[in-house]
This record gives structure tokens, C-alpha cells and sequence, in this order.
């Protein structure tokens, strides 16, 4: 009787915490933290399937790996479940004076203050485990879009992005490990969305030709956003026309029916003067940006790997060129 009364607590625990992450806005799971095992497998799949490409190799090595890389180091628990949490999230757009002309850049919905949502949603996390005698970690470079399929939170687009039922591809995917016990739960194979089967909107949208219908998945060798987050110039087949926004792409969502009731969900950002944009275009990539510049730039929200002049100038260079061409 004492061990199914606590598992009947444990799961009304699990029920209480889904409740509250919806609280707040999002939506969330919890699965059983042995469930990292399914992922591990999924990725050796993929690594060793015909279609693999670098970045697949990269996230293989942070979830197969023995050490289990994707546990921070100063984790002070043994993980007994996965929290997957699925966040709103609108596109923005900045705006940027530019030889007398006010040019719109945008910024996909994963890409901005996705630093500020992981501390927001680890707080409330926190604050709903630590009184009841539990912990929550961010899990680094887990696969969150497998995850997140896996536990029927949402389903993959025909362009390998993520799109909940309720959020389209507006979204932020997060993984918390916790040592809240989970037993079992809903455990569903990935799949794609249904609508994708008679559409290839995304396939003749893409500038590059990443999204092939023979492929499992795309070929993120040739896909924009793989190229304008990395820090390596773009290579020299890539046209300037391909880019259209400041980090990221967005031409494979926008296009997608199931993102037709996100047009609206856009957050306007900040705006830079001639002045500004002048001085973003002027850094190089091995340089800081003046110290005002830098504070501003903050406020944009962009993810801290992309605030950078390696990234953030060459970017705005092309788009700019994009735009004008």
C-alpha cells in the first residue's frame, strides 16, 4: 500500500506540474528519464542513415555520448525524468536606418529571448519542485524537437521543424532534467503532420533547395539558417537573394498553412539609427562592439551566440544586400 500510495502521489504530482507549466502559457510532459535511451537509438539511426549530415554528427555527440555531455556538470541530482516544455514565441522584427531608408529585419520565433524564457520557465519550474523536495537542471543540446514529438506535444513539418498543436512553429522548445520520479508515460513514435502529405509548399518555397521530399529529413548542408548562426563565412554558392532575415529563415514557415493564424504574432523590437547600423556593419568580426552599441544590442533579446559581430554584421551585411538587390 506505501509503494502504490507514493506512485499515486508521484503521478499527481506530474499532473499538478503539467498544470502549472500550462499556468503560465506553455505546455509540457514528463517522461521517464530512461527515455534518454530512445533518443540515443533515434540518433544512431540518424547518424547512420543515407541522409546524415554534420549538424546530426554534432547533436549524436552530446546525447550517445558515455558521458552523457548533455547533463551539466554542477547537477547535483541523478535525473529520474525529462520536463518537456513547449513555449509561445512570436518572430520579431528590428529596424534599421540605412542610407536615408528604414529597412525591416526579422527574427524567427526560436531565435529571440530564448535566454530570458529558459530563466523564466526554470523559475516557475523551481519554484513548484524545490517546496516539495525536487530539483530542475536545463538539459544542454538534447534533440528538444524528438523529445517533444515523442511525448505528443506536437509533430514535425515536412521542413524538420517543429510545430505544436496550438503554437504552429511559433515556438521555443526546452528540456529540463529534474529527480521528480516518473515512472511511465505516453511514449509516441515520431511522426509528421498529416497536412504535410499532399503539401509541398515549404519544399518550392526554400531559396536553396534544402528541403527535398526524397529526404527524411532536410539537407542542412544547403539550408540558410545552418549557415547564418555558424560563425564561418557563407560559402560562395550561396546567392545573396537566399537571405531574409537576420538570423534564421523563415520562408519554409511562413508559407506553411498550419502557421496561418501566427501572421499576426509579431513583437516589434528595437530600432538603430544610421548611426547604429553603421557601426554594426563596421565591426569586424574579431572586434567588440562600442560599449553604448553593446547595450542596446542586449535589449534586442537576440540568443548571446548570434550578438556577436562574426555573426550579427556579416549577417545584416547580406540581408541588407538581400533587401536592396
Amino acid at each position: 500500500m506505501i509503494a502504490a500510495a507514493s506512485q499515486t502521489e508521484g503521478t499527481q504530482m506530474i499532473e499538478q506540474l503539467i498544470s502549472e507549466i500550462a499556468s503560465h502559457g506553455d505546455r509540457g510532459a514528463v517522461v521517464p528519464f530512461s527515455r534518454i535511451n530512445d533518443l540515443k537509438d533515434n540518433m544512431t539511426v540518424l547518424q547512420d542513415g543515407e541522409f546524415h549530415t554534420d549538424w546530426i554528427n554534432r547533436m549524436a555527440r552530446h546525447v550517445t555520448n558515455e558521458a552523457n555531455k548533455f547533463i551539466p556538470p554542477d547537477t547535483c541530482f541523478e535525473p529520474q525524468s525529462m520536463i518537456s516544455v513547449v513555449i509561445p514565441s512570436k518572430k520579431a522584427v528590428f529596424q534599421f536606418n540605412y542610407h536615408g531608408e528604414l529597412i525591416v529585419c526579422t527574427v524567427p520565433p526560436v531565435e529571440t529571448a530564448f535566454t530570458q524564457n529558459n530563466a523564466r520557465v526554470l523559475q516557475y519550474l523551481s519554484d513548484y519542485l524545490l517546496p516539495q523536495g525536487f530539483s530542475a537542471v536545463k538539459a544542454v543540446s538534447l534533440p528538444h524537437k524528438m523529445l517533444a514529438t515523442h511525448c505528443g506535444l506536437g509533430s514535425y513539418g515536412r521542413n524538420n521543424i517543429f510545430f505544436s498543436k496550438e503554437f504552429g512553429s511559433y515556438v521555443q522548445l526546452m528540456t529540463f532534467l529534474t529527480n521528480l520520479p516518473c515512472d511511465e508515460a505516453n511514449w509516441i513514435p515520431l511522426n509528421r503532420m498529416e497536412s504535410c502529405e499532399e503539401c509541398t509548399k515549404c519544399v518550392s518555397s526554400c531559396p536553396t533547395g534544402a528541403i527535398d521530399p526524397e529526404r527524411q529529413l532536410i539537407n542542412s548542408d544547403r539550408c540558410v539558417t545552418y549557415f547564418n548562426e555558424r560563425l564561418e563565412e557563407f560559402p560562395k554558392w550561396l546567392d545573396k537573394s537566399a537571405h531574409s532575415c537576420l538570423v534564421g529563415c523563415m520562408h519554409c514557415q511562413d508559407c506553411c498553412p498550419e502557421n496561418e493564424k501566427n501572421k499576426d504574432n509579431i513583437r516589434v523590437g528595437v530600432s538603430f539609427s544610421e548611426e547604429e547600423t553603421r557601426a554594426i556593419l563596421d565591426t569586424k568580426s574579431d572586434e567588440r562592439y562600442p560599449e553604448a552599441l553593446a547595450a542596446k544590442l542586449e535589449l534586442a533579446l537576440l540568443m548571446p551566440e548570434f550578438n556577436v559581430p562574426a555573426v550579427l554584421s556579416r549577417n545584416l551585411a547580406a540581408l541588407l544586400q538581400s533587401l536592396q538587390a
